[in-house]
């Protein structure tokens, strides 16, 4: 995965939950158990995410589209982010520095990047045929549910 990669497609749905008692369908959510169509997509461009020997930075320019900070808030005004990414097999985790430390996640078998007790953001990449797939699931209030998807291509390869 190591190399840039720029933004080429982007998907944003919403949903409510009822809470099961034992968490199951949310940490679905979190972890990214739906079946993406294609078809869906919007063509998007102006962000770029860097990734290099377990770190990654992004970098935007006109990138309008909504997103979630490292505060876990829903923005239109997205500020491109850096920090580490763990890897769990072939899925990555972006983890953004300047996450605010009472937010930080404990273990709970999901590498989230953002968990308050209100709002949990969970931000996974993998590779996809010849796509970097992002995709950024968010569970607030423990009903509501958002999720970010975004495409990029490869734009160049690091060794």
């Amino acid at each position: 995965m190591n190399g840039s990669w720029e933004l080429c497609q982007y998907l944003h749905w919403n949903g409510e939950t009822e809470s099961d008692g034992d968490d199951s369908e949310i940490r679905s959510w979190l972890c990214g158990s739906d079946d993406i169509s294609i078809d869906d997509f919007n063509e998007s461009t102006g962000l770029q995410l860097n990734l290099r020997d377990g770190a990654f930075s992004e970098r935007g320019a006109d990138f309008c589209q909504l997103m979630f900070d490292t505060e876990g808030i829903q923005v239109n005004d997205y500020r491109p982010m850096s920090g580490r990414v763990l890897f769990d097999g072939r899925v990555g985790s972006l983890i953004p520095d300047g996450v605010p430390e009472y937010s930080l996640p404990y273990p709970v078998g999901i590498a989230l990047r953002y968990g308050d007790g209100d709002t949990k953001v969970c931000d996974t990449i993998r590779l996809i045929n010849d796509s970097l797939v992002r995709q950024l699931s968010v569970v607030t209030d423990e009903l509501y549910l958002d999720r970010i998807v975004l495409v990029y291509g490869r734009v160049d390869a690091v060794a």
